[in-house]
């Protein structure tokens, strides 16, 4: 059975202890997806999504996605309309490994501006691609007719104006905003044991 507690910080943690395989899984749920954005930010939730594992202070850039993958491990990320949800998989003898690199990327994210050019332009591509999807045409088109007044209108992958109009000032901004404790659940099923959670959580 899930057990549910919160920090004096207001973070959320959810944790299910299970030991079927020697896996662990860690979560990073954030109350901010496309439809926290305005206009002009129309894919700013999701620009988050792709610079969170490129670098932190402690690790420099590709270094996150290499410390999970060298132990075996997977790393992945997804936005939504009302969430980003940052996520690591690894075997259990590494969970603490695995907590501490997700933790680093979420709190202490570098948002090196090099970083950042290089990822506006990886998602303007995204969005060109997605134009010639059929499927997620029909998707945008769909939203913007039925939501024509409320922010699930606009694409959650964002606009190329608005994305080529975002810099690491605005960028921080919404960070600093929506990536607060009270406004993050760690969401955490494995090998592993509550008591040890529990330390590993206060000391990130």
């Amino acid at each position: 059975m899930a057990i549910r507690y919160a920090l004096p910080n207001g973070l959320t943690v959810v944790f299910e202890e299970q030991h079927a395989a020697k896996v662990a899984a860690f979560q990073v749920w954030v109350k901010a997806g496309s439809a926290d954005e305005r206009p002009d930010q129309a894919g700013l939730a999701h620009l988050h999504e792709h610079m969170l594992f490129k670098g932190t202070e402690r690790r420099g850039p590709g270094e996150v996605a290499r410390d999970v993958e060298s132990h075996g491990g997977e790393i992945n990320a997804w936005t939504s309309y009302d969430q980003t949800v940052y996520h690591i998989v690894i075997a259990s003898q590494f969970a603490r490994m695995g907590l501490d690199i997700l933790g680093d990327a979420v709190r202490r994210s570098a948002f090196d501006a090099g970083e950042l050019s290089r990822e506006i332009e990886v998602v303007c591509e995204e969005i060109k691609r997605s134009q010639d999807t059929p499927p997620r045409r029909a998707s945008r088109d769909l939203f913007s007719t039925a939501y024509q007044v409320h922010p699930y209108r606009l694409p959650v992958i964002g606009t190329d104006e608005s994305v080529r109009s975002f810099t690491r000032e605005k960028v921080l901004e919404f960070y600093h905003r929506h990536y607060t404790p009270k406004n993050l659940v760690l969401s955490v099923a494995g090998d592993l044991r509550e008591a040890d959670l529990r330390e590993w959580v206060d000391d990130i």
